[in-house]
């Protein structure tokens, strides 16, 4: 299992970076009122990855770790959710706070990434 969240982790600069470019393409299309391709948690590279080989073990880790991976699962989804709410063609009033919760939630999930890091690499 612990191998598993090693490989996982490994790829973690990979998953927050995805999560910058997602957010910078969206800004993108936002200002230039284009269509943007919204995706859900699960069609994300880190959503396919982490439904596909640690979601179905979670009962299996320790407590903590599965904690943070709720955690996880939880401000991922958010994020996700909160962005599709915007039309980049046509946004209504009060996009500009929903743009800025789904950054913090992106904010969130990378401070977590990174602490399930510290917590899988020091056990």
């Amino acid at each position: 299992m612990r191998a598993l969240l090693l490989d996982l982790l490994k790829e973690t600069n990979l998953y927050i970076s995805s999560h910058s470019i997602y957010i910078s393409k969206f800004e993108k299309a936002l200002q230039d009122r284009t269509t943007f391709e919204h995706k859900t948690c699960r069609e994300c590279a880190f959503g396919q990855r982490f439904y596909s080989t640690v979601y179905p073990h979670m009962e299996e880790f320790e407590d903590d770790v599965r904690k943070a991976l709720e955690e996880i699962e939880k401000i991922h989804c958010d994020f996700h959710q909160t962005l599709s709410k915007i039309d980049t063609r046509n946004p209504v009033d009060g996009y500009e706070e929903d743009l800025r919760h789904a950054k913090n939630l992106s904010t969130q999930l990378i401070q977590k990434l990174l602490q399930l890091r510290r917590l899988i690499t020091s056990s």
